[in-house]
């Protein structure tokens, strides 16, 4: 076979990512003729109080004793569980819950469990949205506003039980954040939000999560990845080119003025964060799920819905396709019931933690009542069916 010349050996550099990203679009999401939302949880009927409400995207297991657990909640952790997806009851026992710690330095304040991950089914470990509320504290941010006083980090907890109970480890549960300590007068929220759910590939585990603009840090969504669970210190940001950023401890290192920044490089061409990712078994691609607004031609027009990418690797994805139309929180509108956090499950997947699919399975979404022109708490943890087809 000729050796390839230089000039086609770039060419095919400069296609690949063009070819995997049309590749990666070769699956089509739809929903099924007479398929309707399902209710998982009904506020009106199953909380506990006021802000028990799904308010992150449902994190699925099934546990040693063969309990599957599915987490969406506030930052007063609740869980339902049952012998399988169909059959699940919500439960009023506290599962996690930070400290509501007034020093930002703890990364102790407001917790909600977003991600989790077993290989046991009895050691279960969970990545935390950790939120400091610096407008609950006046002399530390005398503006008082929730956006321009809010800290974000990620954080770590552990299970012991079987994803009965959750608590922080000893020593640094400090997961991921920027570089910067909190500054009050930065006058706009800071951090690393919202972690996606975990995933494995390989010998290595995957989330995403979404960064606010700072300093060196720039906007986007980052894919950041473990080899060790357990270790709140081990997980590495892809920096463009490979997983090499570490994340620091602003309030107990210094960064390294020799070495590059411990800020992750945003992946190219995503701009909204899936909240949601799969393994889609019979092709071998990943499915992204995520609420957007998107226009639909020249007139200008925009239509708010459900979208999905699809991806081989987790880097190069398809562009964004519309799954269903629906309101989104871009776009509440006054007499809206707007959907959040969508996330894929499949109930016969044969994974411990649910994190792949064959061609049918179920988008679980939170659905908002709104007070007047407001979001309201009364909000539903529905589901509805998918079909994927290649």
């Amino acid at each position: 076979m000729p050796k390839c010349s230089a000039p086609i050996r770039l060419l095919a550099a400069l296609l690949l990512p063009m070819l995997q990203a049309s590749g990666a679009s070769a699956l089509t999401l739809t929903i099924p003729p007479g398929a309707a939302p399902e209710i998982v949880f009904e506020h009106d009927r199953d909380a506990c109080e006021k802000f028990d409400v799904p308010d992150v995207p449902a994190s699925v297991f099934r546990a040693h004793d063969g309990t599957v657990r599915l987490i969406a909640s506030h930052w007063t952790n609740r869980g339902m569980a049952g012998p399988d997806l169909d059959h699940l009851r919500h439960s009023c026992d506290i599962l996690y819950e930070g400290a509501n710690d007034d020093d930002p330095s703890a990364f102790d304040d407001r917790g909600w469990i977003t991600s989790t991950y077993t290989l046991d089914g009895r050691t279960v470990h969970a990545l935390v949205h950790n939120e400091f509320h610096g407008h609950r504290r006046p002399a530390l941010c005398p503006s008082g506003g929730y956006m321009e006083c809010w800290y974000n980090t990620i954080t770590y907890a552990v299970s012991t039980d079987g994803g009965r109970t959750f608590k922080a480890p000893e020593g640094r549960r400090l997961v991921a954040g920027v570089p910067y300590r909190y500054d009050p007068n930065r006058g706009k929220r800071s951090g690393l939000f919202n972690p996606a759910n975990i995933i494995r590939r390989g010998d290595h585990f995957y989330t995403m999560l979404s960064a606010a603009p700072q300093g060196e840090q720039a906007f986007g969504i980052c894919l950041m990845r473990t080899d060790r669970l357990d270790d709140p210190a081990s997980w590495r940001a892809w920096d463009g080119n490979g997983f090499t950023v570490r994340f620091i401890d602003p309030y107990r290192e210094e960064p390294d003025p020799a070495g590059p920044p411990a800020t992750c490089t945003p992946v190219p061409g995503l701009t909204r964060l899936m909240t949601s990712l799969s393994l889609h078994r019979p092709s071998g691609l990943y499915i992204g799920l995520f609420t957007h607004r998107q226009p639909t031609g020249a007139d200008g027009a925009t239509v708010d819905g459900v979208f999905y990418r699809t991806s081989p690797d987790l880097l190069a994805w398809s562009p964004p396709r519309l799954l269903f139309p629906t309101p989104v929180t871009l776009n509440k509108g006054c007499d809206t019931r707007p959907v959040v956090y969508p996330s894929l499950v499949d109930p016969d997947s044969p994974s411990r933690n649910f994190e792949d699919t064959d061609d049918d399975a179920y988008i679980y979404m939170t659905r908002i009542t709104m007070d007047g022109c407001k979001t309201g708490w009364t909000r539903n943890l529905v589901r509805l069916r998918v079909r994927i087809d290649r």
